[in-house]
């Protein structure tokens, strides 16, 4: 759950100064910063003084907030924000961004109204636009703006050469509200919906005989191929009364009228409904410090004189957050390593425990933040990290332990060298009692459950230290005779050997386990790069079907409009889709690269994963293979999908 900012006022995003240079407000960027929930970006434009201020306020569910005006003279300038809990979805943060009127008179400045309302398509989720009394041919040659979108924005930064058809792909909701509506909506006798009477404005005439026949198709070519996912509703005006009028920040809704008050609801209702949450590529849900800085990424472009490029932006947006990813998930390792971690540890299985919990958390920090990290790059730095700063800890382990265990022998043997220093053992007998305070010290050190990891290794040097000792004491004592010198001698030695080989043993189980978690750790982080290529594979294929869905949508309506030639184009459209439906559900190779990106930070961290590496891989991709034909038979049995609520 991120945490949510609630502006008690909106702010200005972005500011429109009188030379028309646009620029994001530092301190409307400052709060988008501390938003970490995804945001749902609903922006409105339209010409000025048409009530757009008075539908987003209530939106933010106040009266007043964003300026309505009064007088003739337009109130917002620049794009203002604010920034509400979203009323229905939890965790998710409302943006409501209200954009200057176009068409100003005092402004007169048409190539500036162009690039406000390219940034309220860029920036949201769902775009209203608003206008008076009805949709005609002169309100649709009004919004001229669409025609200028292939001019004014890229989505890839190459040549492409369908960039129209690429528009659907991210543009947002198109919301028409029309105000002040007064015509019965009916077409030929038969009562029609709202959302009928945008199409009946919408439909294309053909054929095209004349230039001016082409003019006046185009701009509703442009609003039916960019936004396929259409909206409208026709408002009634609010009240007769001009003096309530003129203040509806101050007027409840019982001094309005009821079907004005009802198609305002209706609005807010299939605005917190459908409204997504903004999405950079397809994939990401934006977050309030992401959007600022999309939004100042498509301003400086703009004020530079160039194109804003979708992709672009989106590499840049990503490069910085997959750093701020990998820097986030490397923090909450060792944050979480030191305070978890009670050094030493008794035994190395607890480390390794405590290690994968805090590793595979660290990970799934990582991933739920980075997106388009190329060929892996971000992923492999965090691998990288984590297994450097792992050593270090394991370090710092085996050095606690090494210390903990000089201390208490330090601490058990002084009264053994207190008896050495006084020759207390170089006397007849002086080897058994030698021996005995040996045991005596090796068994309370066994005893002792804080010696950590280096236990065994620690005494086996102490012994080694105290074996020439023990040799002179043997040699010296008158109290045995050759032959069993030479027995205590070989008893010592085989003793010593015993010591010897556990500790090989030891440590041999130790490097093993080493090995074991590095691989458990390469699996995983393989495995949760696996889980989530597969979930954008499945929002790829859920985002085809929908497209498809619209323009069939599209294509079935011209027909019936009897714009065949128009029908075509989506026709070639919905095939283009398909065929990359069918290359996006194919059983491809996809998964290799991710394998061959991932080989180099084996190399640096455990060379001998690679025959391991071979095996998991071909054991995960088999289990998400399998994964994937029993969704396909669900998706099948399940039928097509259902058409878009968001169109009609």
């Amino acid at each position: 759950m991120g945490s949510e900012v609630k502006m008690e006022a909106p702010m200005c995003l972005i500011e429109n100064s009188p030379d028309g240079k646009l620029s994001v407000n530092p301190q409307a960027k400052e709060i988008l910063s501390k938003i970490t929930q995804p945001v749902v970006v609903v922006a409105i434009v339209g010409l000025y003084r048409t009530g757009k201020s008075y539908l987003m306020n209530k939106l933010a569910g106040k009266n007043a907030g964003f300026d309505l005006g009064a007088t003739i003279v337009a109130q917002t300038k620049g794009i203002w924000m604010w920034c509400v809990p979203h009323p229905t979805k939890k965790n998710h943060t409302l943006v409501l961004l209200d954009t200057e009127g176009l068409g100003d008179v005092q402004k007169g400045d048409k190539k500036n109204d162009t690039w406000i309302f390219c940034l309220a398509v860029l920036l949201s989720s769902a775009m209203v636009y608003n206008s008076k009394g009805t949709i005609d041919q002169d309100s649709i040659e009004k919004l001229h703006y669409v025609q200028e979108l292939t001019e004014k924005i890229k989505v890839k930064a190459s040549e492409n050469d369908d960039e129209e058809a690429e528009f659907s792909k991210h543009f947002p909701i198109f919301i028409w509200t029309v105000r002040d509506f007064t015509l019965s909506l009916e077409v030929n006798g038969e009562k029609i919906t709202d959302d009928d009477y945008l199409e009946h404005a919408l439909a294309v005439k053909e054929p095209e005989r004349t230039l001016r026949d082409q003019m006046l198709n185009l701009p509703k070519k442009c609003i039916r191929m960019y936004f396929p996912r259409r909206k409208c509703f026709t408002f009634c005006s609010p009240t007769s009364n001009l003096n309530l009028f003129q203040k509806l920040e101050q007027v409840s809704d019982e001094q309005l009228f009821p079907s004005f008050v009802a198609k305002a609801k209706q609005f807010c209702d299939y605005i917190f409904s459908y409204a997504e949450v903004k999405h950079l590529d397809g994939f990401q849900p934006a977050k309030g410090n992401m959007f600022g800085n999309l939004a100042e990424k498509y301003t400086e472009a703009i004020n530079n004189g160039q194109v804003p490029c979708m992709e672009n932006a989106v590499l840049y947006l990503s490069e910085n957050e997959n750093k701020a990813a990998v820097e986030k998930a490397s923090e909450y390792y060792e944050t979480e390593m030191d305070k978890r971690v009670v050094f030493p540890t008794e035994t190395m299985d607890q480390f390794m425990d405590i290690n994968k919990e805090c590793e595979e958390k660290a990970v799934d920090i990582f991933m739920a933040r980075s997106f388009k990290d190329k060929d892996h790059h971000f992923q492999k730095e965090l691998m990288g990290r984590i297994q450097k700063k792992k050593n270090e800890f394991l370090k710092k382990n085996e050095d606690a332990s090494v210390a903990n265990c000089d201390d208490l022998l330090a601490k058990l043997s002084e009264d053994l060298d207190k008896a050495l220093t006084a020759g207390s053992y170089v006397v007849p007998g002086g080897y058994q009692l030698f021996k005995q305070e040996m045991d005596k010290i090796v068994g309370k050190y066994n005893e002792d459950t804080k010696k950590g990891i280096k236990g065994d290794e620690v005494l086996q040097k102490f012994l080694k230290n105290k074996e020439a000792t023990g040799d002179t004491i043997l040699t010296s004592d008158k109290a045995l005779d050759k032959n069993e010198r030479i027995k205590e001698a070989e008893k010592a030695k085989a003793e010593s050997l015993m010591i010897e080989q556990k500790v090989s043993q030891v440590k041999a189980s130790q490097e093993e386990q080493k090995v074991d978690n590095q691989m458990k750790s390469f699996e995983m982080n393989f495995q949760r790069l696996l889980e989530k290529l597969q979930a954008e594979k499945m929002m790829m294929r859920e985002q085809i079907e929908r497209l498809v869905s619209e323009k069939r949508r599209e294509e079935e309506l011209l027909t019936r409009q009897g714009c065949a030639r128009q029908a075509k184009l989506y026709a070639a459209q919905i095939s283009d889709l398909e065929k990359e439906k069918e290359q996006a559900d194919q059983e491809t190779a996809w998964y290799t690269p991710v394998w061959e990106s991932l080989k180099s930070v084996v190399v640096d961290v455990a060379p001998s994963l690679f025959n391991f590496g071979a095996g998991m891989v071909k054991k995960a991709i088999s289990s998400f293979q399998n994964k994937e034909k029993e969704e396909k038979k669900n998706n099948k049995e399940k039928g097509p999908p259902k058409p878009n609520k968001t169109t009609k």
